[in-house]
Parts: structure tokens; C-alpha cells; sequence
């Protein structure tokens, strides 16, 4: 049974893409097959990586080919990682897509509509969502089973997670009744600081006991920071660190949560 789960979190900088890269690479270092979709026309998670931004076929190709109801090789625009998990590549041109959808009927679920071509091969499919809440991350929830919320502990991360979770609430009721919350993940944190400390209870306090809030914590290291540039996970590039460490238990709730 394939799990597709959204990282999304419409304020940029707070490590969807890192989280994307390294929980798929320890899903895949537990035996399941997976493959990331970058779903951002930044294509960060494509470059992220190791791979060009430059390609011919992304996806963008794919969603072109269901709104027009062509045939096609789903896998066509499938990339294989040396750490074992699969991408779907993006770059700029999916841009236009988010103007273009508009247009299209059903709109809602053309990512839906491609991604289920692909669930038989895989055990999760993991979506890296653009920093908005537009048209291309309201396709990524109306095709996920749950979506895991990156949050920096900030001042101001309370009241953008506010706006996603209306938006979440609202894709649930319209467009894909079964959307789950997997949790809120804490990340870029520094531990030592009052400030984080103090963001980290407020948010737990308006929205713990609703919403699962992972125990574990990312942190702010220099080596997960350094992975970006490298096309590698934590795991490959510094597997001894504490970045490394975190997403390993990261991955374990995940599981536990499946």
C-alpha cells in the first residue's frame, strides 16, 4: 500500500527540501521503495539531489500529458539516485503550470491523476511543495494521504501555519476527504535559545492536542546545510552527525505512523 505525503509549508526556508531528500533516503535505508516528486519550479529538490536543472522531461511533462489525455510511459520522467530512491524532476517551466491549470477541468487532481499511475511501484511517494499556496500545492494535497509541516520555531510561524491548516482544512472538505496531518516537524532548531524554546511551547500549546507534533526535532548543523550543494543526504554525506541522527528518528515515527 503506497503512502504519498505533501511537505508543505507555503513560507520558504525551512528545510522542506532538506526533509524531503533525507527522509526518503532513510525510508529507502529501511527497505522501502520510494520516489520524491519536486513539485517546485525552483527545482531545488532536483538539484539538491545532484541532478540538472536543464531536463526535457519533468514534471511538468507528465501533468502536461493527463490534461491533454495522451498516452504515455508514466516512468518516463523517473530519475534513479545512487542512495536507492527515484525522483520525478522539476524545473522552471513548471512555473506556467500553476497559470495553466486554471483552465483545466478537475483541476484540483491532475498531480493525483499521474501519481496514481505510480503507486503500485513504490511504498511512498514523497512531494516537495513550493513555498505558496497555489494551484501546484493544492494539487500536491488533493493527492497525498497526509502532509508533514516543516516549522521553523519562529516568531511569526504560528500565524503562517495558521493559513495552511485552513488550507489544508479546506482541501479535506472539498477536494480529498482523506487528508491526514502527519505532523508538525520543528526544524532549523537551535535548542539553546529561549526564543526557539518559547515558539516551540506556543505552538505545542495551541495546536498539540490536535495535531501530532513529532518528537524529534531538526537542527540547525553546518552539515545538513552542506548536503544541499553535495546531491547526497545527510546519511551518504555525514552519517555520523546530528543532523544524520535526527532524521533517522524522524523516519522511525514515520513508520510507527504508517
Amino acid at each position: 500500500m503506497c503512502k504519498v505525503i505533501a511537505i508543505a509549508n507555503q513560507k520558504g526556508g525551512v528545510a522542506k527540501t532538506t526533509t524531503t531528500i533525507n527522509l526518503g533516503a532513510g525510508l529507502t535505508k529501511n527497505g522501502k521503495k520510494v520516489v520524491l516528486v519536486d513539485a517546485d519550479p525552483q527545482g531545488h529538490l532536483t538539484m539538491g539531489m545532484g541532478f540538472p536543472k536543464n531536463l526535457k522531461v519533468t514534471l511538468k511533462s507528465m501533468m502536461e500529458n493527463i490534461i491533454m489525455g495522451l498516452e504515455f510511459d508514466p516512468k518516463e520522467a523517473i530519475l534513479h539516485h545512487e542512495e536507492g530512491m527515484d525522483l520525478i524532476p522539476s524545473n522552471k517551466l513548471l512555473a506556467g503550470m500553476d497559470m495553466s491549470l486554471f483552465t483545466v477541468e478537475d483541476r484540483e487532481k491532475v498531480l493525483k491523476e499521474y501519481l496514481e499511475l505510480l503507486k503500485d511501484e513504490y511504498d511512498y511517494i514523497l512531494i516537495d511543495c513550493m513555498p505558496s499556496l497555489g494551484m501546484l500545492t493544492i494539487n500536491a494535497l488533493s493527492a497525498a494521504d497526509s502532509v508533514l509541516i516543516p516549522v521553523q520555531p519562529q516568531y511569526y510561524a504560528a500565524d503562517g501555519l495558521m493559513e495552511l491548516l485552513k488550507v489544508v482544512k479546506g482541501i479535506h472538505q472539498r477536494f480529498n476527504p482523506e487528508l491526514q496531518i502527519e505532523g508538525i516537524l520543528f526544524t532549523m532548531d537551535n535548542c539553546r535559545y529561549n526564543n526557539a524554546k518559547r515558539n516551540k511551547q506556543a505552538i505545542k500549546t495551541t495546536y498539540g492536542n490536535d495535531i501530532k507534533i513529532f518528537e524529534q526535532t531538526i537542527p540547525r548543523t553546518e552539515s545538513l546545510a552542506e548536503t544541499a550543494s553535495e546531491g547526497v543526504s545527510i546519511f551518504a554525506y555525514d552519517g555520523k552527525s546530528k543532523g544524520a541522527d535526527s532524521y533517522r528518528e524522524l523516519v522511525q515515527e514515520v513508520l510507527k505512523h504508517a
